[in-house]
This record gives structure tokens, sequence and C-alpha cells, in this order.
């Protein structure tokens, strides 16, 4: 027999549907008290044994099935199926309704109860409706096709959408109403919250003192297990519980208003202040998240709220995660219970991902946002695309060429002002905004966020620019059955005569995204209208990504949108200058892919110049006969900051004359390596009895961007009065224009080490004080090819780096 897919190419086609839904019979004895019952769990008194029934419905027009038992009623199929929301996270649940004709009969002929009277009076949809609880069973609707040679295979020739019933209504015209909703809502998103409420009270008052690590709790909770409570305001980290699910239950805990860190990634989850609380107060157990990946957290919520973990294709979703957010982890104590809906909106949106439920697949979908995502297909007007049926809709308010997201809440007990968050992400596309283009920027700002860390907020905001910072166009958009061969959630090459290039040709470069697709039940057949959203065009080879705002410790992977597979991308360096420890580095770009950087406009590479050292600090110390001893020797300087790091990834860098590309065709810029920190000076004042003691000289910072700071002088403490105690002098701050800070420099003491000029080390303190810190490097290769072209002297500065 055919299936389903082999019978798609079929010139002419005959459709039809059968209905399917699952409720729960007693085949067995069944009798409500003394009378005979119904076969069903709410007519009898027996126990149910997970037995059911499937009842199959088909249309009226239906040709002859070889099945019995499969009834002719349906008058209508209404289907709304999922909707992707691009940017939003989660999809518009689909829906189904069903209008069915009512007939003479009963659904559980076979039952003690159902005698030849009992069969014949009412109807078979009245007695099914008042025998069943209808909310939540499994319904099914099968799309059929008559086979070119008449049979019909009932068994394996259809496409199942699936769904759960939500109610079975009577209408005023002898008809009934299956109303059939998305299968995501198995796990009631409305209406469940998580982390499910799991968390008990205080037994007792507690006080504020950080030495109170008992906490008295009640008896009906379970403690075992829990990494951390919150109570009130105050967090507290678990060691262990004594007599669990006692009247004794005690909660022993870390010193209280410690900082509370993850045990595997070692990261900050939330600072807390101790607080005194009453009995009865809430204990709230914590869920935590350390080191989690986006699909296990995902996962773990949805069957939490009851969702069938069969459903979930954990493979194919740790594969996406695994592609589109390589570095991405979560971590962070989950401390308040939230409605499930919102949390999932909230990891779904500042991880830029769509999950939704495939009615065909039967399984719940996720997928990133990424411009780098190709096409899976391409279709054209005239043959996917019914002629002259495509229609399009801009959608400006998806459009931002610039996007911000605040993050890193240190307190998670603070509220959700700006104020209670440490860091920002920014990302922006200036190349589009002028007379010429778009006039102003247009703005996405997201919620608030302490679920990310900066690579996640990066390629936030990186993202959403990139996909929406020219307008999207939904486009509508009729196709024939036999022609359907895309999915909700692809991503499609359309080709119409409606959409023209600038040279008016058809445009060859449209992509979108399949958001939906709606099935049209008709006399006529099946047909299908469907809706993309335009997939901003793929980065290519050679795409050029400008940045013209100071870059400071960026990754270049990030700010081409983590693409998974082997590219070439050209950042043009635009007139700014760039900044940090590592001011710029390469990232995690897959093996076989190049970058070519092309620095314009007199762009200045630079990272941080490094800090001078401290000169000694002495005291005086009486009961050493008086003199004075070292209590922190002279420091040593700080080495300086690398400017570009390739990080393996082989790499072109322009400095001067022809580029390779054609809107920025000449390059001007600079690579300077910073200047190491000079060493703190010794002390003369060290082991005298001298009435004044000198604190040592400290040394001058490198040159840099930020530059390199000198340090402050070392002290002199001690009993001796303050006018005979006389700190050292402080080294001068580097510079950016290449020049190191002069070490502090006083009669008393020897001179501190100066700071380097751009690639130059600091020097060492005199007579045996700090050493001076090697200077900073311009380029580190690590494994790449690295090119130059056009550097000379001025224009690249080497230092300690490869070249």
């Amino acid at each position: 027999m055919a299936s389903f897919e082999s019978t798609r190419t079929q010139y002419v086609q005959e459709h039809f549907e059968v209905l399917e839904i699952d409720l729960p019979v007693i085949t067995g004895a069944c009798t409500v008290g003394a009378s005979d019952g119904f076969g069903t769990p709410l007519t009898c008194d027996q126990a149910w044994t997970n037995e059911y029934k499937t009842y199959k419905f088909t249309n009226q027009n239906a040709p002859i099935l070889p099945a019995s038992n499969i009834y002719r009623v349906i008058t209508t199929v209404r289907e709304n199926p999922t909707e992707l929301k691009p940017g939003s996270g989660l999809s518009a649940r689909g829906s189904l309704s069903i209008t069915l004709n009512d007939f003479i009969g009963d659904p559980n002929i076979g039952t003690a109860g159902v005698t030849a009277d009992v069969e014949t009076q009412g109807t078979f949809i009245g007695k099914l409706n008042a025998r069943q609880i209808i909310e939540n069973k499994t319904v099914r609707l099968k799309l059929y096709r008559v086979e070119s040679d008449g049979t019909i295979d009932l068994s394996g020739g259809a496409e199942t959408h699936y769904y759960i019933a939500e109610s079975l209504k009577s209408n005023d015209n002898g008809t009934w109403s299956l109303q059939c909703k998305d299968v995501l809502s198995l796990a009631n998103l409305n209406e469940k919250t998580w982390p499910p409420t799991a968390g008990g009270f205080l037994r007792q008052d507690i006080d504020d003192a950080p030495t109170t690590l008992a906490i008295p709790v009640d008896e009906t909770t379970d403690y075992s297990n829990v990494f951390a409570v919150r109570i009130g305001d105050e967090f507290m980290k678990v060691t262990s519980v004594t007599d669990n699910l006692t009247a004794t239950a005690v909660l022993n805990v870390f010193a209280r208003g410690s900082n509370i860190t993850a045990p595997v990634s070692g990261e900050l989850l939330t600072r807390t202040t101790p607080d005194s609380h009453s009995a009865g107060d809430e204990v709230f157990i914590c869920d935590l998240s350390d080191d989690e990946t986006i699909d296990s957290l995902l996962t773990r919520i949805l069957i939490a709220s009851d969702f069938d973990a069969a459903l979930i294709p954990a493979a194919d979703w740790a594969a996406e995660v695994a592609e589109w957010h390589p570095d991405d982890k979560i971590n962070t104590l989950h401390s308040e219970a939230e409605d499930v809906n919102d949390v999932l909106v909230k990891i779904l949106t500042v991880f830029l991902m769509d999950l939704w439920f495939d009615q065909v697949d039967n399984l719940a979908k996720l997928s990133a946002i990424s411009v780098w995502k190709q096409s899976s297909a391409a279709i054209t007007e005239g043959k996917e695309i019914d002629a002259y049926s495509l229609k399009d809709n801009a959608k400006d308010a998806l459009r931002a060429s610039r996007a911000l997201i605040i993050y890193d809440k240190k307190n998670l007990a603070d509220n959700d002002d700006v104020s209670s968050y440490s860091k920002a992400s920014r990302s922006s596309d200036n190349q589009i905004i002028s007379e010429a283009l778009y006039k102003e920027h247009k703005e996405k700002l997201f919620a608030s966020s302490a679920l990310i860390g900066v690579n996640a907020a990066d390629l936030l905001v990186q993202r959403y620019v990139s996909r929406f910072k020219f307008t999207p166009y939904n486009y509508t958009w009729t196709t024939q059955e036999r022609f359907l061969t895309f999915k909700t959630g692809d991503v499609i090459d359309l080709n119409s005569k409606c959409i023209q290039s600038a040279s008016g040709l058809p445009s060859g470069d449209l992509r979108a995204q399949v958001t939906k697709i709606s099935p049209r039940y008709g006399n006529e057949g099946r047909s299908y209208n469907c809706h993309a959203l335009s997939y901003e065009a793929a980065f290519n080879d050679n795409t050029e990504i400008v940045l013209d705002t100071p870059l400071g410790g960026i990754t270049f992977y990030t700010l081409a949108g983590a693409p998974s597979q082997a590219v070439t991308v050209t950042f043009i360096l635009k007139g700014t200058y760039s900044f940090g420890a590592v001011a710029m580095k390469a990232g995690s770009f897959p093996a076989g892919s190049k970058i070519i950087l092309i620095l314009v406009d007199q762009f200045d590479g630079q990272a941080n110049g490094g800090y001078g050292g401290t000169g000694d600090s002495i005291i005086w110390e009486p009961e050493d006969g008086g003199n004075w001893d070292i209590d922190l020797p002279a420091g040593n300087g700080s080495m300086g900051g690398i400017v570009y790091d390739a990080e393996g990834v082989d790499t072109d860098i322009y400095f001067s004359g022809a580029t390779t590309s054609l809107a920025y065709p000449t390059a001007d810029g600079y690579i300077r390596a910073p200047g190491g920190g000079g060493g703190g000076s010794v002390s003369n004042s060290v082991n005298t009895s001298d009435l004044t003691g000198y604190g040592g000289n400290s040394g001058g910072g490198g040159a840099g961007r930020s530059v390199g700071l000198g340090a402050a002088g070392g002290a002199a403490q001690g009993s001796k009065p303050i006018n005979r105690r006389v700190d050292g002098i402080a080294g001068q701050n580097g510079d950016i224009i290449g020049t190191g800070g002069i070490g502090g420099s006083s009669a008393q003491n020897p001179t501190a080490g100066d700071g380097g000029d751009w690639g130059q080390a600091g020097t060492a303190g005199a007579l045996g004080g700090g050493t001076g810190a090697p200077a900073g490097s311009g380029v580190k290769d690590s494994g790449a090819t690295v090119t130059f072209f056009g550097d000379n002297a001025s224009r690249y500065i080497n230092g300690n780096g490869s070249h």
C-alpha cells in the first residue's frame, strides 16, 4: 500500500479526513450500584484498568472506506496550527475545531447497560458526552488521499495532525463542536508555575547574626538534596539537614551573608545580606542551574509542568543548542515561582530561540534565530506558490537597527530596576542610518535578565540587529497539497515574479522562514495558506561587517553571529579604537574559517597598558630595636595587554594600501602594542632607626588604552609621629599616545622604574626594587597564519607579539 508521501505528486487528487479520539472504557464487568453501567469510568463502579477505545469519524462526502465504525458525520473542519513568533520565543499555540452531525446510536454497544432500548434512545454524540470527560483526551486528525487506482490505505496512507481535546459542546442545530488545543497545552502553561512551589516555613524566629547557622524548619517538607533556600530577601547555602521530615528539622547553612557560588562553574550566583526572620516565614527551595545548557533547562521546566518527555526530541534540541549556542551556559538560582509561560519566554527571548509544537511530527521543536542559517528548500510561483497568490506586508514593529540588554544581577533579591544590574550589551548598525536610507535608529530594548553572561548578551543583540535591521516582510500565499514539501520553521528561498530585484528581474536572494501553514478544508479538497517572515540575506564568504564603535574585549566570532560552519568574514574597523586586557580576539570560528581585518579612517588598535608596581611599604617596629621593617616589599610592574589574539583562526590584516573591499578600498590604521609597567623601589629606611621613615616609590604605568596606571607610593606606618612618616612618591600614568609613565623619584629612596612606551617593557626599580613588566603584544597568532598588508614601523608595533 502507498504512504502519504508516495501519493503526493498525483496530478488528480481526492482528499478526505478521519478524526480519531481515544477515550477510556471498561470492557469487563460494569455496574453502578445494582444497575448495569455503560462501560466508562464515569458510569462504572469498577476501577479503570487503562483501556481505551478509539472513536472514528469522517466527512459526510468521504469515499467508501475499507473499514466499519467510521461514522460519516464531519461537516466542517477548521484548523489554526501553531504560528512562530520570531523574536518573542514562544509560538502562538494551535487549535482545531470540528463540527459533527449527531445521529441515533450508542458509543458503548456491547456493555450490559446498553440495551436495545438504550441504543435507540437519545443520540450517539450526546451519550458520548454524558459518559466521558472529554478534556485533555488525545485527538488525531488524519489527512488521506485516495490512491490513483482507487484504493485507500487507512493504516499508513495518512498525514496525522496531533491535538488534545478541550471541549465537546452541542449547538442549537443538532450538531456538536469538538474544540481541540495544541499538545503543548498539556503542560497547562497558563496554569502552572515554575519552579514548582516546594518550600516550607520557619518553625521559630531567627536573628540576623552571621553565626546563626542552624535554621529551624517545618517537618512536612523534604529538604534533602537542597542547595540553597531563600527566606525573605536573604539567600542561604545549605550544607546539610538534620532530622529531616521531623518536628526538630534543622537546615545547617554556610556563613550567612557570604556570596553564593555555583559548585561546578564557580560563577557568582548571588550576593546576600543576613536578616532576621519570623516563625511562619516561607522557606523557598531554590532551583539551581550550574553550567546548564539551554535545552536542559527548557526540558526540565516542561517535564515539571506535566509535558510528556516522549514528545521532546532531546538529541535534536541538544544539537541545535550545540550548533548555535556552543559557549552559552546558564548559571543562576531560580528563586521565585513564576508562570511557566513567563519563564519560557524569558529564556527563549534572551537566547533568541523559537519553541513550538509541530502538529505533524507530534514533537516540540526548538530552533535558534541566526542569519547564518541557510535555506533548506526553494519554492517558486506557479508551482509551490499558486500563481498570483503571493502577498506581502511590512512588519515594521520588528525592525531594529540598535539593540540593548541589561544583565548581571548581583543580588537576586533586588527588584528588576535597571540599577539592580551591573552590565549592558549593545549592538547597532550605523551604516543604514542616513538621509539616503533610514533616517534614524529604531531600538529594541530587551527585558533585563539574570540568566545570561557576557557572551550570550553580545550574541543576542548582534543576532537581533542582523536579523531585523531592515524592515521584515510577512509573505502569504496558497500552496496546493501536492506541492507542500516544506514545513513550519523551515528557512526557504522565495522565487516569484512579484518580488523584483533592483534590476527589475525576479529577486534571487530572498529568504524567509515559514511561520505557519494552515490547511484549508473544502469540498474540492485541501489547500494550504502559508505564512513566512523574511529572513535577512545569509552571510556568505567575504561578507563585510562594519564596526564603528570602540572595541573593548570583543570576540569577532560573536560579532559575526556565531556561524556554525567554516566561513570567511571581513570586518571593517572604522575610525575608532580598541582597548582591554585582550582588546580583540577571534573566538570559536569553525575550522577552516578566515578573518579579514581592514583598518580604515585611522583606526587605532591598542590594549591596556601595564600597571606600575608599588614601592616598599614599611612599618615602625619598636619591639625590633626601633627599626623600620618591610611590611610589603616593592611590587613588580604588570604586563601590557594584547591588541589582537587570532586564537588559531587564519587572519589577514590591512594597515594601509589597497584592500579586498569595494566599499573600503584603502586601508588606514594602526596596531600598537602597549607598554609594560615599571617596578616599584625599595626603601632606604628599612633596617634603620632613623627618626623619619620613607616608603618606597612606585613604578610608572605603561602606554596604552586604557593607560597603565602608576601605583600609589609605598606607605610608612607605625607608632612614629605622623611628621616622621613619609609615604613614597606615586608613579605617573602612561598615556594613549605612546609614552610610558615616569616612576616615582625622591632624594631619600632609589628611583622607581618607568613604564614602557608602546611595545616597550617597563624598567625595574633601582637597587633591587620590583621588576619591570614585559611589553604587551600587537598580534598573537596562537597557531594561526596571520598575514600583514601595508604594515611598517609606524603602522605596527609588535612588543611581545608573534610578528
